[in-house]
């Protein structure tokens, strides 16, 4: 039948598998080297081991969430030169994060990676279109952070400025190399292999030090609430709000009058 079928040709490559990882030394067993610096031979892997790893599933990790109104953790975070580049990177400055954020009201994003397709396609240019709005409704600083080294966010920030072809020198460029920071806020995930421990797609509102609102956006792809659009919502200020509500009022006055005098002209006009 075919389910015996299937067992047999799993037998084959198991047994193919096993014959050949003990016939096939290994290549630093092969190569002579001193006494006091030879390593032991890493053992292979077989077929079916690089295929499981490949397919593991995603690890769980129990970390609470920071909570609106706690206090932001004191861990410290390496703040990207603005004028940095890769060729010659100035050097970072180590900051508390609520130092790196500043007074007043601010924007905490975090992203899962630089160069990741959603990023740098979707969650960066929106920002930096909509920093100017942000800044008009309060917010003083807007922070990018990314589990990645300053070098790489440095290569990340100026290839989209070649690309979109406008500056973001109001954001701020924050590296969390180690992930202490992600880890603290409880907003750190296991995106699967290849990947492995990231920030989640976060965006924090903090005001002095302390969260006021938390949005996530789960996986790599998904960007809702922690988009531009959602965080111009935010922190839109009532008075805004009020003005735009109005204006909106105005306009379906003026179209409600508009359809009523074009009904009373057509009534009235002769035959």
């Amino acid at each position: 039948s075919m389910v015996q079928t299937a067992i047999m040709l799993f037998c084959i490559v198991v047994g193919a598998s096993a014959l050949l990882q003990r016939a096939t030394p290994s290549l630093a067993a092969s190569v002579a080297t001193p006494a006091l610096t030879q390593r032991a031979a890493t053992p292979a892997m077989g077929l079916l081991g690089r295929v499981a790893g490949r397919l593991r599933p995603k690890r769980k990790l129990n970390i609470p969430v920071i909570e609106v109104g706690s206090v932001l953790p004191a861990v410290e975070v390496e703040v990207v030169p603005p004028n940095a580049t890769t060729e010659g990177l100035a050097e970072s400055v180590s900051l508390n994060i609520a130092e790196a954020l500043g007074e007043g009201k601010s924007f905490l994003i975090g992203m899962p990676g630089a160069f990741t397709p959603t990023c740098t396609d979707l969650h960066l240019p929106g920002l930096i279109q909509s920093a100017k709005t942000l800044g008009d409704y309060g917010v003083s600083n807007i922070a990018v952070v990314t589990t990645n080294d300053r070098w790489v966010i440095s290569a990340w920030r100026d290839s989209l400025r070649e690309c979109v072809g406008f500056g973001d020198s109001s954001l701020t460029y924050l590296a969390d190399g180690d992930g202490d920071l992600v880890k603290a806020l409880g907003l750190v995930e296991d995106m699967g292999f290849g990947v492995g421990l990231r920030s989640k797609r976060f965006a924090l509102m903090v005001e002095d030090g302390v969260v006021t609102r938390v949005e996530v956006d789960e996986g790599m792809d998904e960007l809702r609430t922690t988009g531009a659009d959602n965080l111009l919502q935010i922190a839109k200020p009532p008075e805004v709000e009020a003005e735009e509500a109005s204006e909106m009022d105005r306009k379906t006055l003026l179209g409600g009058a508009a359809v009523a005098l074009l009904t009373a002209v057509a009534f009235f006009s002769p035959g």
